[in-house]
């Protein structure tokens, strides 16, 4: 399992992906448990992309 960050169309999940994390589900997860590392992938994921983006799409002369 993991988490994604995509641009959003009119449909659900389904515009283009700028970045992917995996988290893998261990023997001894909860719900709980899973939930949480997702979250700590998201939080690291999520202004990683956004960094990325900038980068790509920054405008040199600003």
């Amino acid at each position: 399992t993991g988490c994604t960050v995509h641009f959003v169309d009119e449909q659900v999940d389904h515009g283009q992906i700028i970045a992917q994390r995996e988290v893998a589900i261990l023997p001894h997860d909860t719900p709980e448990t899973l939930h949480a590392r997702i979250q700590i992938a998201e939080h690291e994921l999520y202004p990683a992309a956004i960094a990325e983006l900038c980068e790509k799409y920054a405008a040199p002369d600003l």
